[in-house]
């Protein structure tokens, strides 16, 4: 039996993808080692999609040509977008880690998602900077690598932001080898704003947190799940430190399986899962777990919604009609280099 994980594994977001792939393929292992999906072992067959429309479409009709069960992926909205409509095509379900734009929220299709929307996320981020933080003025630098993505949490936080009365200022950039991130700060900080907002991957966060810090010091920075993962730190040292962002699991959660999956990917990789990590390894729990559980001649879908809950690291997972989770992302700060999670 063969599942698929698609993942952007080169490029400025390798860090998601890789992540993402350790965690998928730690929960093949397990299921191998306890009899395989109904005793049958599982291959998983890991493919780039490198950020690149192209390369996501190709590695979607290659899993699909080897006859995968399921995949695994994207890691990312804008990679959602083209490899959906070739999965919805031929069948194949895709159940993402870590996809949350609006626009693939409410659809009867065959993309599961198991955060949140940017809606809910965005919305939770707007308030608690308005009411926790005072911010008032916000400067929002946006990838538009990731459009579908950076575009929908920018829409969802400037309304819930301004709802509340504040301002936001959207400064565009697009991630790649030639970003200039002294010139896109310079353009943020231009709006005087009492916070900077990054929408940005790991590593561009960290590089744009030193240049804000460079020029203004104490001003709040704070960003979206999609910067949350141990690249922030080791690429932004001192300049991420008190910088808020959300995660998909409680980073100080002692829920037995989280703290298992946490102690095995540590040792074996030597870092931290991340969201990305954990949300992988849910996922091909889920996807395996639904192949094991359909009933003969069922679609995997309608398991997938019927035959649930799964069980995830930190708790059960249920999906709606639509394939989606509600499940809410936690507030999270950088604190000594870790993340520690607020509420």
């Amino acid at each position: 039996m063969r599942i698929g994980f698609l993942g952007g594994l080169s490029g400025s977001v390798a860090d998601l993808g890789e992540s993402g792939r350790n965690g998928a393929q730690i929960a093949v292992e397990e299921i191998n080692r306890s009899g395989g999906v109904n005793g049958r072992q599982v291959e998983l067959i890991v493919r780039d999609d490198a950020q690149s429309p192209e390369r996501a479409i190709a590695a979607t009709n290659e899993l699909i040509a080897l006859h995968v069960e399921g995949i695994v992926g994207p890691m990312t909205s804008a990679m959602a977008e083209v490899a959906l409509p070739i999965a919805q095509q031929a069948g194949i379900v895709l159940v993402s880690p870590t996809v949350t734009a609006r626009k693939f929220f409410g659809l009867e299709d065959n993309l599961f998602l198991l955060m949140s929307s940017t809606r809910e996320e965005a919305r939770l981020s707007a308030e608690f900077h308005f009411n926790e933080n005072g911010a008032r003025h916000v400067v929002a630098i946006h990838d538009l690598k990731n459009r579908a993505y950076t575009e929908s949490w920018l829409r969802e936080f400037t309304v819930a932001f301004q709802d509340l009365g504040g301002e936001v200022f959207p400064v565009a950039y697009e991630s790649g080898s030639e970003v200039n991130f002294g010139s896109v700060v310079r353009a943020a900080l231009s709006k005087q704003p009492d916070a900077v907002l990054m929408i940005a991957s790991a590593a561009d966060a960290a590089r744009f947190a030193q240049k804000v810090r460079e020029r203004n010091p104490k001003i709040l920075l704070f960003g979206s799940q999609w910067a949350a993962t141990e690249r922030l730190m080791e690429l932004g040292g001192q300049s991420v430190e008190g910088m808020v962002l959300h995660n998909y699991f409680d980073r100080d959660s002692k829920a037995p399986e989280l703290v298992r999956l946490r102690d095995i990917y540590t040792q074996r990789f030597l870092r931290e899962p991340g969201f990305a990590g954990v949300a992988a390894y849910d996922a091909t729990r889920i996807l395996l777990m639904a192949l094991a559980r359909r009933q003969h001649g069922e679609p995997l879908q309608e398991t997938l919604v019927t035959r649930g809950p799964f069980p995830g690291a930190e708790g059960e997972i249920t999906f709606d009609r639509f394939g989606d989770n509600r499940r809410l992302s936690h507030v999270t700060v950088v604190r000594d280099g870790q993340f520690v999670t607020l509420r």
